[in-house]
C-alpha cells in the first residue's frame, strides 16, 4: 500500500514561489515592485481584498500584478490577528484607540464566521473603531517592509537574470 503524497514544508512552498517570482518573463524592477505594492497591501485591514486592490494598483502602476499576488498571503487564518493587532497599536500611536488583543481578536473571529462574502460586506462595520489606526499602522509597516523585500527582490532577479543569459 502507498503511503498519501506529503504536502512540502513551508520553507519548500517559499523557495518555491521565490523560484517563481524571479523567473517572471518582465523586467527587476516591475517584479520588485509588484512584490512592494503586494507586501504594502497585504497589511491593510481589507480582508478577502487584497489581492483585488493589489492587482488594480499594480495595473494602475504598470508593474507585474502576478508578483503582487504571493504577498497577499502574508496575513492568513494564522497570522492574522497578531499581525492586526500590531498594526493597530502602531497606528494608534497616531490616531488614537484603546481596542484590545482581545478586541481585534472578536472582530476577525465574527469576520471569518460570517464567511467570505457576508464578512466582506460586513466586515467594514465591524472594523470601524479599529480600521483607521490599521489602515496607518499597516501602511507604515507595509511600507518599511515592501522597501525591504521591493531591494531584495531586485537583486534576486537581477542576479537570475544575468545567471540565465551567460548560459549557453
Amino acid at each position: 500500500m502507498s503511503e498519501p503524497p506529503t504536502r512540502p514544508g513551508f520553507r519548500a512552498r517559499l523557495r518555491s514561489t521565490l523560484r517563481r517570482l524571479v523567473a517572471l518573463d518582465d523586467t527587476p524592477h516591475h517584479i520588485a515592485a509588484g512584490v512592494f505594492v503586494g507586501t504594502v497591501v497585504a497589511y491593510q485591514p481589507i480582508v478577502g481584498l487584497q489581492m483585488v486592490v493589489g492587482a488594480i494598483i499594480c495595473r494602475l502602476m504598470r508593474v507585474s500584478v502576478v508578483a503582487s499576488l504571493p504577498l497577499a498571503w502574508i496575513t492568513n487564518p494564522f497570522t492574522v490577528i497578531p499581525i492586526f493587532y500590531a498594526t493597530y497599536k502602531l497606528g494608534a500611536v497616531f490616531t488614537g484607540g484603546s481596542a484590545t488583543y482581545e478586541d481585534v481578536r472578536a472582530v476577525f473571529t465574527t469576520i471569518d464566521q460570517l464567511g467570505c462574502w457576508q464578512g466582506t460586506v460586513q466586515g467594514t462595520r465591524l472594523l470601524a473603531d479599529i480600521f483607521w489606526p490599521m489602515v496607518v499602522g499597516g501602511a507604515i509597516v507595509g511600507v518599511i517592509n515592501g522597501a525591504l523585500f521591493y531591494v531584495l527582490m531586485l537583486r534576486f532577479v537581477r542576479r537570475y537574470q544575468a545567471n540565465r543569459e551567460s548560459e549557453p
